[in-house]
């Protein structure tokens, strides 16, 4: 990376630093606090110094800086990020400074909300339990951001303006500034965080140096200080977007005895591989990270500079790319790459109402859809059909697919990957190399290769390794030369084993496989908020914070156990996560801990989210036996079900052939916590409490006449018989005489509805299913 593009990109980063002195005690104007803090620090590059010093135009004005000043393209990046981050709040007039004003949620404007809730002030580095946004009052003190500066200063000390530190730059303010607001001006709108500001600043900046640079404009003053709104309609910018094919089929279609290591060291090698195609591009394009708009599930936003190089890099990217796929996955895997090109006023939605910003998205997936529905050129596919079959080419037992196989009848992805299974789920940081080591590593596009360690492995291989390449932190803060980022990761685990998480299952030993993803994301994504509201960096916040939720609180979610489907109080839920992306989720577990984890993720999302977004489920039960790939496909078809229900926003549980023939069971969330567990199950197990076996022999029985009672008459009579076969002795306790009639009188009420009889029918297969001994499997 060269000089002037670190230099933009530092500058980027730190020309707010100053706001944080402002609302700790430094009265003085923030540019100029900020410049002489970093000067004290012992920073003495002029060109950064500048940026922080002459970043606003009252200061640039009277400067006396050359024409080609990097200051020039930071003032001009952060109008526009300002201008795509801050929109005034109607109902306020005056507009005043509030030093303590803390951070609004982004929900509070998504899919038509209008509320005002706001984050208490944390940092993710601090991090314990989920920062939900709450409509109490709360602010951010000095001692906050005394705080804030404290642990930026400390992490600066080991930063230099290199490009091996820049996104290690951007992870100190990620850690730190994600719950600060950028603007603390009444009349604004404070939903964007310093850090998110900032960071658009830097990804605008960095681009505009790129496109003057290739477009011979030298002089920046004229160019984008005196024309500086002119030049907002310049196409100089790229939305580039990339999109991974085939994931569920490679993850799923495995046929092992260790298929539950096997299934997470896949979906986290998938993760691993999009991050390293996303850090390949920016590190050809001399960019760092913070032209990343938004990576999860395979697919990745990046702001680009509208360049010929940049648009050459990419398509020659894309054509290596998908040929070491071919390669090495056949056409297994497949990534299309699109780009269109935009203007700031584009980025801003600039004029508004026009739509020109949700018109970048569409246009930017189209060229998607088309590239996926024809994925390869002529001679591509020619290629593929004239493969010859090599040598001793045999099937593997893992992924079923004809290759040289390498050892234990593997080929080598297969292989490597259970070579690497237990390093993945205990090791916290990914090494890239540009070479195979000795020990157990995994290929990636480029010919790199990944490998796990933990911290002092890590901080040794920097010092010594002429391979090093770059370190993905899992779930941890680390700084350093050539770190990536900190990349969250849904890991939870309590087993290897799909056994052993059977065997935690209250009753029927059975596996519980939950698959669930948010209902019209990317309707939310392109349309979510108003004409009004709507920019990139809106876009960029609200898609961090969802990975936030789906990488990283869903950990807490298993931790934290809240509704109890079985007896008894847990510690945490008996689950692994397989798969948990920007939107989805793919749990294994103990059947009884998936429902209530389904419940809980529910929620937990509504809450996160202020009920801007609704999350659909299917979970479906299974031996521990039963191919993963068969529980994936039909745990999909289920959560398919719960997608066709009218608003969907609800779960499917189990299959029609378990509940009677014809019978639904999908259910609303409200419906599954409250009806059928919350009153139908509890009522079960509160009057058989202490007699287990009567109650599933009872309910086995009843199950039949509660079906057809609407087909004949009489068995709603033999159901009565049942009922009155079931009422106390003459010496029971007036307590459980009592319980009998509130048992009696409402099973009796609940057959006659047809909603309440069917919730009434999952309640009895829960209750069963939660009773039933080993050996009456």
């Amino acid at each position: 990376m060269n000089k002037r593009k670190l230099e933009i990109i530092f500058g980027c980063l730190l020309h707010d630093i100053g706001k944080l002195l402002y609302r700790y005690h430094d009265q003085r104007n923030h540019s100029l606090a900020g410049y002489e803090w970093l000067k004290d620090l012992g920073w003495d590059n002029e060109e950064v110094l500048e940026q922080v010093r002459f970043h606003h135009g009252s200061h640039l004005k009277n400067a006396e800086l050359p024409d080609d000043a990097l200051a020039f393209i930071t003032y001009w990046a952060d109008n526009v990020a300002a201008g795509a981050d801050r929109r005034e709040d109607e109902g306020v007039e005056e507009s005043p400074y509030i030093r303590n004003l803390p951070l609004s949620s982004i929900f509070n404007l998504l899919n038509g909300n209008h509320q005002n809730s706001i984050y208490p002030a944390a940092m993710i580095s601090d991090e314990k339990e989920i920062n939900y946004p709450e409509e109490k009052a709360v602010s951010l003190s000095e001692t906050d951001y005394g705080k804030i500066i404290k642990t930026i200063r400390e992490a600066l000390d080991g930063i230099e303006v290199k490009g091996e530190y820049a996104n290690s730059l951007l992870e100190i303010m990620e850690a730190n500034l994600s719950y600060v607001p950028s603007s603390t001006a009444t009349n604004q709108i404070a939903d964007i965080s310093l850090y998110d500001h900032i960071k658009i600043t830097a990804a605008i900046g960095s681009s505009l140096l790129d496109y003057l640079v290739e477009n011979n404009i030298a002089d920046f003053r004229k160019a984008l200080f005196k024309g500086g709104k002119r030049f907002y309609e310049e196409e100089a910018f790229l939305l580039c977007s990339m999109d991974i094919s085939g994931i569920q089929n490679f993850i799923y279609t495995i046929a092992t005895s260790k298929t539950l290591k096997n299934l997470r060291a896949r979906s986290f090698y998938l993760e691993i591989m999009m991050e390293h195609i996303v850090d390949e591009l920016l590190n050809e394009l001399e960019l760092s990270r913070a032209n990343l708009i938004y990576t999860g599930g395979g697919h990745a936003y990046l702001l680009l500079p509208n360049t010929k190089m940049c648009r050459s890099i990419i398509d020659g990217f894309e054509k290596k790319l998908n040929g070491w796929l071919r390669e090495h996955f056949d056409i297994a895997l497949y990534m299309a790459v699109g780009y269109v090109s935009c203007s700031a006023n584009q980025l801003m939605n600039e004029p508004r109402g026009n739509g020109a910003y949700r018109e970048i998205f569409r246009n930017v997936s189209a060229i998607l859809s088309e590239k996926k529905a024809r994925r390869y050129t002529g001679d591509e596919i020619r290629e593929l059909n004239s493969r010859k079959r090599r040598e001793h080419e045999r099937e593997c037992r893992v992924c079923g697919r004809s290759d040289r196989l390498i050892r234990e009848d593997c080929c080598e992805i297969c292989y490597g990957l259970e070579s690497m299974a237990n390093d993945i789920m205990e090791k916290d940081f990914v090494v890239i190399l540009s070479g195979k080591p000795e020990n157990a590593a995994m290929i990636l596009p480029g010919d790199f290769y990944m490998i796990m360690e933990d911290e002092q492995q890590v901080t040794e291989r920097m010092k010594q390794e002429p391979c090093y390449v770059r370190t993905y932190g899992k779930n941890r803060m680390f700084t350093g030369m050539h770190i990536a980022t900190r990349l969250w990761v849904g890991d939870y685990r309590t087993a290897k084993e799909f056994s052993a998480l059977a065997e935690a299952s209250t009753g029927v030993k059975r596996l519980g496989v939950l698959r669930a993803d948010v209902d019209n994301l990317g309707q939310a994504f392109v349309a979510g908020f108003n004409e009004e509201h709507i920019s990139i960096s809106r876009t960029a916040t609200f898609s961090r914070k969802l990975s936030a939720f789906f990488k990283v609180h869903i950990n807490t979610i298993l931790e934290n156990p809240k509704c109890i489907v079985g007896n008894g109080v847990q510690e945490q839920r008996n689950a692994l996560i397989v798969y948990s992306g920007g939107d989805d989720v793919f749990v294994i577990g103990a059947w009884d801990d998936m429902i209530g984890f389904a419940v809980d993720l529910h929620d937990s999302l509504k809450k996160f989210s202020q009920g801007t977004l609704t999350i659909s489920a299917g979970l479906g039960v299974f031996p521990a036996k039963h191919p993963v790939s068969a529980m994936a496909y039909e745990t999909g078809k289920l959560e398919d079900c719960a997608k066709s229900r009218d608003g969907k926003n609800g779960i499917t549980l189990f299959y029609e052939e378990q509940l009677g023939s014809g019978e639904s069971s999908t259910y609303s969330w409200e419906e599954l916590k409250d009806g059928v567990i919350g009153e139908k199950l509890t009522l079960l197990q509160k009057y058989f409490e202490g007699h287990p076996e009567k109650g599933n022999s009872m309910l086995y029985k009843m199950l039949g006449f509660i079906r057809n009672v609407d087909k004949d008459r009489i068995n709603l009579a033999r159901y009565a018989y049942l009922l009155a076969r079931m009422e106390p002795e003459k010496r029971d306790t007036p307590e459980r005489k009592e319980l009998y009639q509130i048992f009696s009188q409402k099973m009796y009420k609940w057959i006659r509805n047809e909603e309440e009889k069917k919730q009434l029918i999952t309640a009895i297969y829960l209750y069963v299913y939660l009773n039933r001994e080993k050996e009456e499997e």
